[in-house]
């Protein structure tokens, strides 16, 4: 049988830095092709979409402790 441990305070920490990080990133991307007038391969929108289901797996696999904690600080 597999066990699952599910992410911690510290573990969310470090999860959500990356993914806003991320989206930081990404922005200054996107506002960098629009200056440039240049087609991403990916838009945005979908990058956005994609962000915000892999936020909602990371939410299911967190502790509840964890997961009120990273929602009070973001």
């Amino acid at each position: 049988t597999k066990i699952m441990i599910k992410f911690n305070t510290q573990d969310r920490i470090v999860l959500d830095e990356m993914i806003d990080a991320f989206k930081r990133e990404l922005v200054k991307t996107h506002v960098a092709y629009k200056i440039e007038n240049k087609k991403p391969i990916i838009t945005q929108q979908y990058w956005e979409q994609m962000i915000d289901e892999v936020q909602s797996k990371i939410d299911s696999f967190t502790t509840n402790q964890a997961l009120e904690q990273s929602k009070k600080y973001r």
